[in-house]
């Protein structure tokens, strides 16, 4: 604003607001499927198979009584989604639900919902993540196993009081990326390990991971790690390399290296 002549000039610039509706930039809506499908989950009208979850409950008396709870599903979307739970279709008989046990109310219920496109929540991942990893794994729904995994590594520091509960819990579960959080932590702290910790009860080919830990350890803090040599690479980078040819993504380090080699062009 200024005065010119006396008289006080005011400039004013006005823009336009974009036409969200205009025909240069018209709403389309998204593909309805993920939607239908997640809205399938418990649906009992629809439904084809149907799971009987057994529950025991611990109560003041002597004994524990058992209660059950049925979760209604589609075997159409199982038998990709969840392939364990897939083939356990073939159990199932007119009215008849199919028996699971050993797996906690709300664990399977989550697995079930991932199964049919839901998200868990990161609060859940991380609090439950042993639980969502054991269920996962058993039901064959690996990128849930992988993602709960994932939250429970970056959540859990790794120290001396855990490193070998999970070391043996990552072994025994194929948790490749955990399993090299503890290496991690014994490289860096070698000579500490050593007097601190037991390997009694480790199995003797877990030692080829920390040898690997090791040099990938000299390797980086020396920048001279090749990006071609799979023995060392990052466990996320070897999962990342075999999602992109379209292959299994979980396994051990050496299930993943081989499954590249095997389908590399050279």
């Amino acid at each position: 604003k200024s005065l010119v002549k006396g008289a006080l000039i005011i400039e004013v610039r006005i823009k336009q607001a974009p036409n969200t509706c205009s025909p240069l930039n018209p709403f389309v809506p998204e593909n309805p499927l993920p939607r239908i499908i997640q809205n399938k989950f418990m649906d009992e009208e629809s439904s084809d198979v149907v799971f009987e979850v057994s529950n025991e409950t611990v109560t003041s008396s002597p004994k524990s009584t058992k209660t059950s709870t049925l979760f209604y599903a589609h075997c159409l979307i199982l038998q990709d989604c969840a392939p364990t739970l897939g083939e356990l279709c073939k159990l199932r008989g007119d009215n008849t639900p199919v028996p699971i046990s050993d797996v906690k109310l709300d664990i399977f219920r989550q697995v079930l919902y991932y199964a049919y496109g839901g998200k868990l929540s990161d609060e859940d991942l991380k609090t439950k993540g042993k639980d969502i990893i054991d269920a996962a794994d058993r039901f064959g729904i690996a990128a849930l196993k992988l993602e709960a995994e994932a939250a429970l590594v970056t959540s859990t520091p790794i120290t001396f009081d855990n490193a070998m509960e999970n070391l043996l819990y990552a072994d025994a579960k194929n948790c490749a990326l955990l399993k090299e959080a503890v290496m991690d932590f014994l490289a860096e702290n070698l000579d500490e390990s050593r007097k601190k910790l037991s390997f009694e009860n480790a199995p003797g080919y877990l030692m080829t991971d920390l040898m690997t830990a090791i040099v990938r350890g000299k390797k980086e803090s020396t920048a001279t790690s090749d990006a071609t040599d799979l023995s060392t690479a990052r466990v996320s980078t070897l999962r990342r390399m075999l999602h992109e040819e379209g292959l299994d993504v979980d396994g051990s380090r050496e299930t993943m290296i081989a499954l590249l080699e095997e389908n590399s062009p050279n």
